[in-house]
């Protein structure tokens, strides 16, 4: 009996000395998937709020006589760009709520985000002939940290690992950028202008409604 009850504790301590590392090995493999899972998420919200920031528009302003006349004499496409925030990796700031916890936030200062905004020529497709739309590119990476058990299993040395996300979001054009992309509507608008100041009646005839003959080249806008 004794000697059975000696084989059977070897037993045991030969099968936790194989399983106890797999299980560990396991544990922060699961903890190293729930944290990137949660940033990538996170740095996919932090590119959408951006390109939604960086369209706000407002039909009323933006297409009103006011910015029609205003942008005349020296139109400029919008570059205006929100660039994406670690706030909504840590969902502080911009995005009211509790904060989350060490455990569920990147690497601190390791958040970088950029944005760049212009225009763009599109054509093909369905489209009855080239189109000008403004174009919002917004990209973020963030770390996260890789245990210290995963890290030559995932061949990083120990270095975080990088999250990304990026956008690309179209818009409608302003006007300012129709006025730049076709210089024939702001000529039309300059003398339109010059011919109410000296005689009212002398305004050019209205622009057809028909697509451009010529679309702009995106070297023009």
């Amino acid at each position: 009996m004794q000697v059975k009850r000696h084989a059977q504790r070897g037993q045991a301590m030969v099968e936790a000395a194989i399983f106890l590392p797999l299980t560990l090995f396991l544990l922060f493999g699961l903890i190293w998937a729930v944290q990137s899972g949660v940033q990538s998420e996170r740095v996919q919200v932090a590119v959408r709020y951006s390109g939604f920031v960086s369209n706000l528009s407002s039909p009323y302003g933006g297409y009103s006589i006011y910015a029609l006349y205003n942008q005349a004499a020296s139109p400029s496409v919008s570059t205006g760009c929100s660039v994406p925030v670690g706030d909504a990796l840590t969902n502080t700031g911009a995005f009211p709520g509790p904060a989350s916890a060490t455990f569920w936030s990147p690497i601190a200062g390791s958040a970088s985000g950029t944005c760049t905004r212009g225009s763009t020529i599109l054509s093909g497709g369905n489209l009855a002939g080239a189109s000008v739309f403004l174009h919002t590119a917004s990209a973020i990476t963030a770390n996260v940290p890789v245990p210290a058990a995963l890290a030559s299993a995932l061949a990083s040395t120990g270095n975080p690992t990088t999250i990304t996300a990026s956008q690309n979001v179209l818009e409608t054009p302003d006007v300012g950028t129709l006025l730049k992309c076709y210089p024939v509507l702001q000529t039309t608008i300059n003398a339109s202008l010059t011919a109410a100041v000296q005689n009212a009646a002398a305004a050019p005839a209205a622009l057809s409604d028909s697509v451009p003959s010529n679309p702009p080249s995106p070297g023009t806008c």
